[in-house]
């Protein structure tokens, strides 16, 4: 992104920041969670017209282009991407510096909290520190790989691996999910058709299986369970290799014996609510202390 917008217009002496405006921001993220000018245009609450001529005048100011037109919607560049990660982060900054009320409101009351098993037993100490600062709080824990809707209340906070926010919902973006291919103490890690433990989901082969096929072509899948946390202890037990957040590997010393025998990729993960509870004050504190906790643990 950097590099985009330090190449434009090289003649200019003008800071990239400084050819941007709000209302940019704003414009081009209603066009990320909208997908069609019209939506846009309703969000923004201006005529659909204006929304091409914005867009026109910001490529020009920026000379990078922004969007690619398709049929019925439209389609962002790389470039524009950039700027709709910096625009959340601007409209989180935004919410909740302008939120905050003259007297702190009491915490009280249910947060249904929702994550997967390792997520969960990586904030435990962050969890227990905010139930202490906050008495009047009750954490309802959903240790869960299902996807629980926030739309119908089943929780009200959910860490999820996603690229942004579905529609309707708002967050907080965390440190990325490493994940790395890790073998029994005791097994040959060059043998092939090795036993591998995998997830169980309802559309046959997963990315996980994916993943192991790649490594080892003949790979025997042994167990299926969808817990990370029992994958683990049964990698750690002998049963087969495994793929797991290294996050959590580390977390523990009783699995420092796990070899680590090849790299997997990175996830991007949010921390999320539905818009109509984003201001909650038990909400916005539960959100906060996940997403503090996880950045100081392992950065940005």
């Amino acid at each position: 992104m950097q590099a985009d917008l330090h190449s434009c217009r090289k003649g200019s002496t003008m800071r990239p920041s400084e050819r941007l405006d709000w209302d940019d921001l704003k414009l081009i993220l209603a066009l990320a969670e909208g997908g069609y000018v019209s939506r846009a245009a309703e969000k923004l609450h201006v005529d659909q017209t204006t929304i091409p001529r914005r867009i026109r005048r910001l490529e020009d100011r920026l000379d990078l282009k922004l969007i690619e037109r398709i049929k019925g919607g439209v389609v962002l560049t790389t470039a524009a991407d950039d700027l709709v990660r910096i625009a959340r982060e601007v409209e989180t900054g935004i919410d909740d510096a302008l939120s905050a009320p003259l007297e702190t409101p009491s915490v009280i009351g249910t947060v249904k909290l929702s994550g997967t098993d390792f997520m969960l037993d990586l904030l435990m100490e962050a969890l227990v520190d905010l139930q202490r600062r906050f008495p009047g709080l009750t954490l309802d824990l959903k240790p869960t790989n299902d996807y629980l809707s926030l739309d119908r209340r089943e929780t009200d906070v959910a860490i999820r691996q996603a690229d942004s926010p579905h529609d309707g919902l708002v967050g907080r973006r965390l440190p990325e999910i490493p994940l790395g291919i890790y073998a029994p103490p005791d097994l040959d890690e060059e043998a092939v058709g090795k036993p591998w433990l995998s997830w169980t989901f309802p559309r046959g082969v997963n990315e996980i299986d994916e993943m192991i096929l790649e490594h080892d072509p003949e790979a025997r899948i042994v167990t299926r369970v969808n817990s990370f946390m029992a994958q683990a202890r049964l990698c750690l037990g002998g049963m087969g290799c495994v793929v797991l957040p290294d996050h959590y590997v580390d977390a523990h010393a009783e699995l420092s014996s796990l070899r680590r025998i090849a790299d997997g990729p990175s996830y991007p993960a949010w921390v999320v609510t539905h818009e109509e509870l984003r201001h909650v004050p038990r909400v916005r504190e539960v959100m906060r202390a996940i997403a503090d906790a996880l950045r100081k643990k392992y950065g940005d």
